[in-house]
């Protein structure tokens, strides 16, 4: 599998604007390794395996997986 595209609602892309620059180069890092096999990362929210929470690279996100689309949407960021 070649991977997800990842997409950011506006708000999660706000929230990644604002990180500092080095954690913002290492969160990229780590969401292109989460895109490869997004399940394989954080846990279900409330039950909901597409619907996921994570710690990439010291920011807590939530995430929402399309699978028949191989999209993943960032929907929240918050820096640790």
């Amino acid at each position: 599998m070649s991977g997800y595209y990842v997409q950011y609602l506006d708000r999660a892309r706000g929230e990644h604007g604002a990180l500092p620059a080095v954690t913002r180069r290492g969160f990229d890092r780590a969401v292109a390794d989460m895109a490869r096999d997004p399940h394989a990362h954080g846990a279900a929210i409330r039950g909901d395996k597409d619907r996921r929470s994570a710690c990439l690279a010291g920011v807590i996100t939530e995430y929402e997986i399309s699978r028949d689309v191989l999209v993943v949407t960032m929907l929240k960021l918050v820096s640790i």
